[in-house]
């Protein structure tokens, strides 16, 4: 592969593209003839500088009739157009896990 040097800006723009397009990570590359690992650096590199270490979680009121024994309680994630809503019996491990294999 050639090697084509790009500002911040343009791999922000090669990103963006590559999550909207629906493609594999190696199909994106290859397909935009960009080293698979090196994207992978610059996508990390360019998501620590735009996000913060930690998001903060506002708890949001909500009115349940339900008892507190309810299989129905769920806790929902949500970060930007993406939600996850789980048990409220859900190990703590695993979702620390679950936290830490989606930072890396």
């Amino acid at each position: 592969m050639s090697r084509k040097h790009r500002r911040s800006a343009q791999w922000l723009e090669l990103i963006n593209a590559f999550e909207q397009s629906g493609q594999s990570q190696v199909d994106f590359c290859a397909e935009q003839n960009v080293s698979s690992a090196y994207f992978t650096q610059r996508r990390r590199a360019l998501r620590n500088l735009d996000e913060p270490a930690f998001v903060e979680v506002q708890p949001q009121a909500t009115h349940t009739f339900q008892s507190p024994n309810s299989a129905s309680l769920t806790l929902t994630l949500r970060y930007q157009q993406t939600e996850l809503a789980l048990p409220l019996s859900v190990e703590l491990r695993w979702l620390a896990g679950l936290i830490k294999a989606l930072s890396t």
